[in-house]
């Protein structure tokens, strides 16, 4: 064999077993990840082999290479942040928190604080709104939409509150929220929306699972859980809220115990046909639209455009995409590695994507 032909061979031959150890490491990864897939906000940004390696040597050498992702921990100070809530599942009280990000850097333990205001109605703070206000905006999601990880001043929904200072913006949101609690937030709320008023809702593909409660769901929950919170004790009365369709076919929430500790039967039942967990998402968003005739803003924030649940939109619901894919700039950001929630990158991009949207329907 001549000397380019057996370059390359040996070429070709290491690209496969490159392949070869890339699908390995991916199925090890999965193996290892699957019950917190749903929640990650996108792909991992290494090559699974490394991944893989660093996960395998942190099992069998602790002491010489430690995961820093057992180092990660998020405190909430002072103590008592989450209430419970009959129809929500929790909410949070109000008063000034600190979020704090514990996490390792080249082989020293760190922490970021991040300042977090909720107000007296439950709503995070955004900025100095007049009392008088003209028109006011309803932001409604998750733990992306609050805010985890940035300050207050730091938030899109603070950004907006900047741009539009004759609005007054309101940020109902909260970690683990989906849209069932945006409709329990619309349905108290409804006769406070006038005219010109606008809604924001935050959408991610990982809220579907959140809609319905699924077993996945609770599972991702309890792993979070022992690896964020270890020191936090379990209670039965933590409970999330989950939505169904009845014998009618017909749009129903409940709520259901939040750590499979207090029902390993349901975190361990099959999970929900992937048909009928778009059909419960798809009601859910025609009932928030039915709570009000005005616009609601649908910030498409991850997830495929051709996701089933942004098909046949209500008449006053239009998507405001805001994936990563709709930027031609890198803006995923995280909280200086310590966190996988977007950092002030993220929101300045969120807020740029609402603002001209927002700014037309003056």
């Amino acid at each position: 064999m001549s000397k380019p032909k057996k370059a390359i061979f040996y070429a070709i031959l290491a690209a496969i077993v490159v392949v070869a150890l890339e699908i390995g490491a991916s199925a090890f990864l999965y193996a290892v990840n699957k019950d917190r897939i749903a929640a990650l906000p996108g792909p991992p940004s290494e090559p699974a082999i490394l991944l893989a390696l660093r996960t395998g040597l942190s099992w069998l050498l602790p002491g010489a290479f430690p995961d820093p992702a057992t180092y990660r921990r998020m405190t909430r100070l002072p103590a008592g942040f989450f209430a419970e809530d009959a129809e929500q599942g929790y909410r949070a009280n109000p008063g000034q928190y600190i979020f704090r990000y514990s996490g390792m850097r080249q082989g020293k333990v760190e922490h970021l604080d991040a300042v977090v205001t909720i107000n007296p109605d439950g709503t995070r703070f955004t900025g100095n709104a007049p009392a008088d206000a003209a028109r006011r905006i309803v932001v409604l999601g998750d733990s992306y939409v609050f805010g985890d990880g940035v300050n207050d001043q730091q938030t899109f929904a603070f950004l907006l509150q900047t741009e539009f200072p004759g609005t007054v913006i309101h940020l109902h949101a909260l970690a683990g929220y989906s849209w069932a609690n945006a409709l329990v937030t619309m349905q108290r709320i409804k006769d406070q929306i006038r005219p010109g008023d606008v809604v924001v809702l935050g959408y991610a593909q990982y809220y579907k699972e959140r809609h319905v409660a699924a077993p996945a769901r609770l599972r991702s929950i309890r792993d979070w859980m022992a690896a964020t919170f270890p020191e936090v004790e379990l209670e039965p009365k933590d409970r999330v809220i989950r939505a169904r369709l009845d014998t009618s076919n017909r749009l129903a929430l409940d709520t259901i115990p939040m750590h499979c500790k207090f029902d390993p039967a349901y975190c361990a039942s099959p999970e929900p046909a992937p048909d009928y967990v778009d059909r419960v998402s798809s009601e859910l968003l025609r009932a928030i639209a039915a709570t009000t005739p005005e616009k609601i803003l649908l910030l498409h924030m991850f997830g495929a455009k051709n996701d089933p649940v942004l098909q046949d939109l209500p008449g006053n619901v239009e998507i405001v995409a805001a994936t990563p894919q709709d930027f031609t700039y890198v803006m995923q950001d995280n909280i200086m590695g310590l966190d996988d929630h977007g950092g002030p990158y993220w929101h300045y991009a969120m807020y740029s994507r609402l603002k001209p949207v927002i700014a037309a329907r003056r």
